[in-house]
């Protein structure tokens, strides 16, 4: 079978397999390519519960594949559920899903997902209550919205969308109708970078809420919300803030914020159709870890983490000015 290939700018390949249910979505067909057939495993065959374990590794990647994940058709009683170690791509192509036992989209993938809503459709997605799963879009990695598609949400469990790590939203029109508790609920921080729209109502608890992760280091904001440490190794932001940059954002019929942050909540462009007045920062962020050149800080003296006094700059993590600082 030839493979369906994209060729990405970054020089991903995004390689396409599809997830078709039939008319009374009992069950899918599922087409892999053959270039690509070793790396997934479908655990659940035909079933509407579609599970697939992909073996894909960043080591094992010789030609630089990004497998999409391209979900059609209409079904009362099915899922998607992917276990991957590596970035990965769901397409949503007019799908809608609804699961009474659980999540609809679960993403066991704790580095990069994408969420394409293919352009020109219309996708609906909803969950059941008494499930483990934390979202209608549970994902347990960073999750990113892209393309010019129509996703309708309602969040029966608990939040609509839960991401473990940061959610980003480019250009797709999303309406979350109604979620037991948040619209989406993220670490990191949340940004909306492009001219998206975004539509949050009737909420058991925030429109948004967005948290630092507390066993890692605080960042602070960053350019690009990413940086690289000293080792070479790319880290993401962690700060706890929201930001929106573009795109129209419009929350209503919520119990207790419309946006809720551990860090600054940021409205540099866009549309915001709701009262920002009332919008609290919980935290402040300046009691966490700061992530800084060593040219960036100041010259009072500086210790280590057990009180003594440095007598040169070094590499790591340092106390000065009453604040924990990680030098580079």
């Amino acid at each position: 079978m030839t493979c369906m290939v994209m060729r990405a700018a970054d020089g991903d390949v995004e390689v396409t397999v599809k997830i078709e249910y039939n008319d009374a979505g009992t069950e899918v067909a599922i087409t892999v390519p053959e270039e690509i057939s070793q790396y997934v495993n479908i655990v659940s065959g035909t079933a509407p519960h579609v599970k697939i374990q992909q073996s894909l590794t960043k080591a094992d990647n010789p030609n630089n594949y990004v497998i999409v994940y391209s979900i059609s058709g209409t079904t009362n009683d099915g899922s998607f559920t992917l276990e991957a170690d590596i970035k990965s791509v769901v397409e949503l192509n007019n799908l809608t899903m609804t699961n009474p036992s659980g999540a609809a989209i679960n993403l066991q993938n704790g580095k990069n997902n994408k969420i394409y809503v293919k352009k020109g459709t219309t996708n609906s997605l909803a969950d059941a209550a008494n499930d483990e799963t934390k979202g209608c879009i549970h994902c347990e990695g960073h999750l990113e919205f892209k393309k010019t598609g129509t996703l309708n949400i309602v969040g029966n469990n608990s939040h609509a969308v839960y991401s473990k790590e940061y959610v980003q939203i480019a250009k797709p029109t999303i309406n979350i109708t109604g979620a037991k508790k948040d619209g989406f609920h993220c670490k990191q921080y949340f940004w909306m970078e492009d001219a998206c729209t975004v539509t949050i109502s009737n909420v058991g608890d925030d429109g948004i809420q967005v948290e630092r992760i507390e066993e890692d280091a605080y960042t602070g904001p960053l350019p690009g919300h990413e940086d690289v440490d000293e080792n070479g190794e790319d880290f993401d932001e962690n700060s706890g803030y929201f930001y929106q940059d573009n795109g129209t954002l419009t929350i209503s019929d919520f119990a207790k914020k419309a946006i809720k942050a551990d860090g600054k909540i940021m409205f540099n462009g866009g549309t915001q159709n709701f009262d920002t007045t009332a919008i609290k920062e919980d935290n402040n962020p300046a009691t966490g870890i700061a992530t800084l050149r060593n040219n960036a800080v100041k010259s009072e003296a500086a210790y280590d983490l057990n009180g003594r006094q440095l007598k040169a700059q070094k590499k790591g993590v340092v106390i000065q000015n009453g604040k924990k600082i990680i030098m580079k």
